[in-house]
């Protein structure tokens, strides 16, 4: 029971610094690349090779493809060489250097050699064994740093004991639903490029992004321990089309959180990309614009076990004190269902989000009336107001920060339904 209070205790304390850096809203320009593992920690070890060397080559190919084709964009690496970099300071870098993106490259494993498959983590509470079993295997490189133990970072944090885990139970992160677009984004660029199982976007209590203070994706490229994978993650042309899926969901994520096109016929000067193939991926994404409803919708059910928000998270305390102005316009009746006779998509602006319902006069509104209250795994609040482009929805979302609500983020709608910042622009610009 000691050792649970001591958890607790150093949580609380780094929740009130860990969260401190803010990024620019809709800047993408300091993306921070995450080679797994490195020296004295080979990450998982396949017949013919390491997952340190097989993430390092992927890292230093997609870097090259980012620098190559946005010039606005700085690429840091963890690491560049065979060196060894514990978990935390990787973590320090990317907030040191005030990254607004952090992506960690993995290879994934398991004793049955015929488990494949690619897919992409954010930072979460584990919903089934199979995901903590992932977080224990990428956290046990703390096990090997020298004198881990001893290291204030880690909190006294084994990865090997269950109890450990409970410190990650009061987990908030305001950029907790932009990690779930980007790995969402990845994970469409697998299933449609790559010919294995889609594992989906999930979420895990991975320490590497437990710590950064941005957007933050871990990603597992294939499995090393089944034989066909790992000969296909080695390949320059296996790597080829990894780094192809990766630099199109960063491409599509610096899109949309900018407002502006998605990059137009990239340079992809690497070892086994075929351009012939990547004019007809260009034909087939075209195509995959024209999917469904009904896909969507599938796709979002396929994911839902990462469908968690964030935004300023309270445990419902009504008994507590809190003022602010009232925002411009943000006066009017409560709702708790969407318009859906909207023609365009609109922007919305999430600006809270409860454990329970709150009362209508809750101090926690900081005089906001107008709103909409929906309801999932939590109540989310968002501002009844609606902006019809971006450049509109980012100054409402100034305005609703500028008030109190400093986590607050842009979510698009369209007829009732949240949908991807890419998909609101291909539906006001074909209208």
């Amino acid at each position: 029971m000691k050792r649970l209070t001591i958890l607790f205790i150093a949580l609380f304390l780094i929740s009130g610094t860990v969260f401190s850096q803010k990024i620019a809203v809709g800047q993408v320009k300091t993306v921070v690349i995450d080679p797994g593992h490195g020296g004295a920690k080979p990450g998982a070890l396949g017949k013919k090779s390491k997952e340190k060397d097989v993430t390092l080559s992927i890292a230093l190919k997609l870097g090259k493809v980012i620098t190559d084709n946005f010039s606005d964009v700085t690429v840091i690496f963890t690491r560049k060489t065979d060196v060894d970099i514990s978990l935390s300071e990787r973590a320090k870098l990317a907030n040191r250097s005030k990254a607004d993106l952090f992506l960690s490259i993995h290879a994934n494993s398991h004793p049955k050699t015929e488990s494949k498959g690619v897919e992409s983590f954010v930072m979460g509470l584990s919903n089934s064994k199979a995901n903590l079993e992932v977080a224990k295997k990428e956290n046990a490189d703390i096990l090997l740093e020298n004198d881990y133990k001893n290291n204030a970072d880690y909190n006294g944090f084994d990865p090997n004991s269950p109890e450990s885990y409970i410190m990650f139970a009061l987990y908030q992160n305001a950029y907790m639903d932009k990690s779930l677009n980007f790995a969402k984004l990845i994970q469409d660029q697998y299933k449609s490029k790559i010919r294995t199982t889609n594992r989906g976007v999930k979420q895990a209590e991975l320490f590497v992004l437990y710590k950064t203070t941005m957007p933050s994706v871990l990603t597992e490229v294939g499995f090393i321990s089944n034989p066909t994978e790992e000969e296909y993650i080695n390949s320059d042309e296996g790597q080829a089309e990894i780094v192809y899926c990766l630099f199109n969901a960063f491409a599509e994520y610096k899109a949309a959180e900018e407002g502006t096109k998605k990059i137009a016929n990239p340079k992809i000067d690497i070892p086994g990309f075929n351009k012939d193939k990547k004019k007809q991926d260009n034909k087939n994404a075209d195509k995959k614009a024209d999917t469904t409803k009904a896909e969507t919708k599938k796709d979002t059910a396929d994911n839902k076990t990462a469908a968690t928000d964030t935004t300023t998270t309270i445990n419902s305390n009504e008994n507590s004190t809190v003022k602010a102005d009232t925002p411009k316009g943000i006066t009017g009746t409560a709702k708790t269902t969407l318009p859906t006779n909207t023609e365009r998509a609109v922007y919305r602006i999430q600006f809270l989000t409860a454990e329970k319902e709150l009362a209508k006069d809750s101090p926690h509104f900081k005089g906001i009336t107008d709103y909409i209250m929906l309801k999932d795994t939590k109540y989310r609040y968002l501002t009844a107001a609606t902006a019809t482009n971006l450049d509109e929805a980012k100054a409402l979302q100034k305005e609703i920060q500028a008030n109190g609500f400093k986590d607050a983020f842009i979510v698009p709608f369209f007829k009732g339904e949240r949908i991807s910042f890419e998909e609101a622009r291909r539906i006001n610009t074909a209208k």
